[in-house]
């Protein structure tokens, strides 16, 4: 059978690809809101292909990336966000030290 015949492992492909790279973005500040919108799509299709009933390992590895990603993503900008608030609220750079 070819790949293309199995509904919802093409879903589950591009799930599991969204949750690596949603991963991946983790480690950079600017990006963590890409890496929440890539989690949510990942989660999305993940759902799509159980929807399709494809039920196999590669969904589950997919969802799980995904989810780790949006969770951890929503954690790093929202703490970026209160990051920038606190400085701002502090009187910028000059409450710092800096001139």
């Amino acid at each position: 059978m070819n790949n293309q015949e199995i509904p919802g492992k093409s879903a589950a492909i591009a799930s599991l690809v969204c949750g690596i790279v949603s991963i991946v973005f983790w480690f950079f500040g600017t990006t963590s809101f890409l890496s929440l919108i890539l989690g949510i799509v990942g989660l999305v299709l993940a759902n799509n292909s159980k929807k399709a009933g494809y039920n196999d390992s590669l969904r589950t590895a997919g969802f799980v990336l995904s989810l780790l990603g949006t969770i951890f993503g929503a954690l790093i900008f929202v703490s970026c966000i209160a990051c920038v608030g606190i400085v701002g609220a502090a009187g910028g750079l000059s409450a710092l030290g800096a001139y």
